[in-house]
């Protein structure tokens, strides 16, 4: 029986734009893997309804949440709630990965706490840098390209099977590397080199995980 994987890519503003671009890739290698099941709740169907019915009936191992965040609640299309307190226990046995802003802090514990494998995510803000002419088509914007790459990092090693510690440490590592590669310079008159170092070493400290290091998908 397939492994089944699901994804929510909420797309209304900016934001959620930018984060629909960045999962784009893994939702093209998934499908093309026929021991996968895809479940992909794009745009308005990354809603509450569809989320809880996929966690019920799709069971699920891997959930790849994308959208806006709190301490307490991960959000979806038009920042409506589709998981929280309230349904919290429908991760029970799932590995869970939300690219949503201080998800971790609260929620991430809760949901361990009702029977998830593991949560994976940040424990504040997720910061992005992007190129103010290139925000109506985010494929294109190179400022973007650091932030779409660490994300990819961890979801694909998340899909192929590595253990969620080690997933951790790689995209860790990933950051670093790119890290090195942006501060200050000369030739940058819009400071976006030095904004995008400063956004890699934010989420580089933010990034974390709570329950089993050891859980694969």
């Amino acid at each position: 029986m397939a492994k089944q994987f699901l994804i929510t890519r909420p797309r209304h503003d900016r934001e959620t734009s930018y984060l629909y671009s960045f999962s784009k890739a893994i939702v093209q290698l998934a499908k093309e893997d026929y021991a996968i099941g895809v479940r992909e709740l794009a745009d308005s169907k990354a809603n509450r309804t569809e989320v809880e019915r996929a966690l019920s009936t799709n069971d699920p191992t891997l959930a790849f949440f994308n959208g806006h965040g709190d301490e307490e609640t991960v959000y979806g299309h038009k920042d409506k709630p589709i998981l929280d307190k309230d349904n919290v226990q429908l991760t029970e046995k799932k590995i869970i990965y939300a690219l949503a802003c201080s998800s971790l802090v609260k929620l991430g514990e809760l949901s361990v706490q009702h029977g998830a494998k593991a949560y994976v995510g940040y424990r504040d803000e997720f910061m992005w840098v992007g190129d103010p002419s290139a925000s109506a088509v985010p494929d294109k914007d190179k400022n973007a390209v650091p932030f779409r790459k660490v994300c990819h990092v961890l979801i694909h090693s998340l899909v192929i099977g590595m253990p969620a510690g080690e997933a951790i440490e790689k995209t860790r590592t990933e950051y670093k590397k790119l890290i090195k590669n942006y501060g200050t310079s000369e030739d940058d008159p819009f400071g976006d080199v030095a904004a995008i170092g400063f956004a890699l070493s934010w989420n580089l400290t933010c990034l974390d995980m709570v329950g089993n290091p050891n859980a694969v998908f």
